[in-house]
């Protein structure tokens, strides 16, 4: 899948949740060094942190959390709507 830095994408979590980040900044592992590859993202909805509270995620009720999304995470991006 092709998504981009600023690009709206559905992720399972491995809380069980499914929920909407912004994607932020690409992080690619080394070739020399054991990780992953994936994206630094922001939870955008604030629905999507209560649900993961909800499955035991130790995040505050208005926080909007930066975390880590593996390539290997991400559903699928959210459809552009056209501006008139």
């Amino acid at each position: 899948m092709n998504v981009e830095t600023g690009d709206i994408v559905l992720v399972n979590s491995f809380a069980g949740p499914k929920v909407w980040v912004k994607l932020q900044k690409r992080i690619v592992k080394p070739p020399d060094f054991w990780g992953a590859n994936g994206w630094e993202a922001k939870i955008i909805y604030k629905r999507d942190v209560d649900k993961l509270r909800a499955a035991g995620v130790p995040y505050k009720k208005n926080e909007n959390p930066v975390v880590f999304v593996f390539d290997w995470h991400i559903i699928k991006k959210r459809k552009r709507q056209s501006r008139v």
